[in-house]
C-alpha cells in the first residue's frame, strides 16, 4: 500500500504547476481586449466551456491563464440594427433555438441550434464557441455561411469584419489572431421571398456529432419566379465547412421548373471531399450528400410553391 502511495506522489509531482493560475472575468469588452493584448497565446478564452473543458479535461494544469467572458453583458444580446441582425458571441444555443427573431428571419439557424447536443449543452454552449472551435462538423457553421454571415473581430488596435467563408482555414483552425476576440455574428436580414432547408445526418437523432450537414438558402426575385441567390453549404465533408459555389452559378437566374434536382445533387456529391471516420465512410457521405441536396431542394421548392399559389 505504501508503495502504491509512493507512486501516486510521484505522479502528483509530475503534474505540479510551476506558476499560479490567473483568472480574469472582465465586465467590458475593452477590458477583455487589454488582457488579450497582454497575454496573447498564453491565455485561454472560456465562454460556455463545452468544447474547451472537454479538450483539456485531463490536462487543465496546462492552462495558466483564463479569460472568462461570462460577465460581459454586451456579448449576450441578440438585436436587430437597421438591415442586419447582430448576435453576441456568448449567445447560447438555447437562445438561438428559442429567439422569435431568429425563428422569423433565420429559421434554419434556430433548427441547427436545436440539434446541438443535449439541453445542458445548449444552455452552456455559445455561438462564438462553436465558430472559433472550427470543427468541420460544427452544426451552426453551414447555416451561418448560407445566410452570408460576417464575424466581427476586435483587438486593441482595430476592428475587422470577416466573411464566414474566409474565417475557417482547416480543421480546428481559423484566421483569428491571439490578440483578437470574436464579439459578434452579423447577418443581413433576408428578403421576404427567402426559402431555406436544414438537414443533419448522424448516427442517432440526438446527442450526435454530425456525419454530414447541409444548409440551403434560396432567395427569389421580386416576381417570386426567378432565383436571385442560392447558397448550399455543407459540414463534415471537407476540412472546413464549405459552400458549393457551382450550385449558386447553376441556380441563379433560373425558375424552379428549369432545374434538374438530381443533377444538382450529383454536383454536390462530385464537389465534396469527405474522409472515413467513426461516423461514416467517404463513400457513404458522398452518397448521402446527393440525397440530402435533392431533399433540401424539394423542401425549398415546396415552401416556394405554397407561397406562390
Amino acid at each position: 500500500m505504501e508503495e502504491s502511495f509512493g507512486d501516486l506522489k510521484g505522479c502528483q509531482k509530475t503534474y505540479q504547476k510551476t506558476a499560479l493560475s490567473q483568472y480574469f472575468a472582465p465586465q467590458k469588452i475593452e477590458e477583455a481586449l487589454e488582457i488579450l493584448s497582454k497575454y496573447g497565446e498564453e491565455i485561454k478564452i472560456i465562454a460556455g466551456g463545452t468544447d474547451l473543458l472537454v479538450q483539456y479535461y485531463d490536462r487543465l494544469y496546462e492552462i495558466n491563464n483564463w479569460l472568462d467572458l461570462k460577465n460581459i453583458i454586451e456579448l449576450k444580446k441578440i438585436r436587430i440594427s437597421k438591415n442586419q441582425m447582430e448576435i453576441g458571441a456568448t449567445v447560447t444555443h438555447s437562445q438561438l433555438e428559442n429567439s422569435e427573431d431568429i425563428k422569423k428571419y433565420f429559421p434554419i439557424l434556430s433548427q441547427a441550434a436545436a440539434d446541438i447536443g443535449s439541453p445542458q449543452i445548449r444552455n452552456r454552449g455559445t455561438v462564438g464557441g462553436n465558430i472559433v472551435n472550427a470543427s468541420p462538423a460544427g452544426d451552426l457553421l453551414p447555416p451561418l455561411m448560407a445566410y452570408d454571415a460576417q464575424f466581427k473581430l476586435l483587438s486593441v488596435q482595430k476592428e475587422e469584419l470577416i466573411p464566414a467563408e474566409e474565417f475557417f482555414v482547416g480543421p480546428k483552425q481559423t484566421i483569428i489572431k491571439p490578440d483578437q476576440l470574436l464579439t459578434q455574428v452579423i447577418l443581413p436580414l433576408p428578403y421576404e421571398k427567402t426559402y431555406d432547408s436544414w438537414i443533419k445526418i448522424g448516427k442517432r437523432r440526438a446527442l450526435a456529432i454530425a456525419t454530414i450537414t447541409l444548409a440551403l438558402v434560396v432567395k427569389m426575385a421580386e416576381d417570386n419566379k426567378t432565383i436571385k441567390e442560392a447558397r448550399a453549404c455543407l459540414g463534415s465533408v471537407a476540412p472546413t465547412p464549405i459552400q458549393i459555389k457551382e450550385i449558386r452559378e447553376r441556380m441563379i437566374g433560373k425558375n424552379f421548373n428549369q432545374l434538374d434536382f438530381n443533377q444538382l445533387g450529383q454536383m454536390v456529391e462530385d464537389k465534396i471531399s469527405p474522409i472515413d471516420d467513426i461516423r461514416g465512410t467517404r463513400e457513404y457521405r458522398k452518397d448521402v450528400a446527393k440525397e440530402i441536396m435533392i431533399n433540401a431542394l424539394e423542401e425549398v421548392y415546396s415552401s416556394w410553391w405554397r407561397s406562390y399559389k
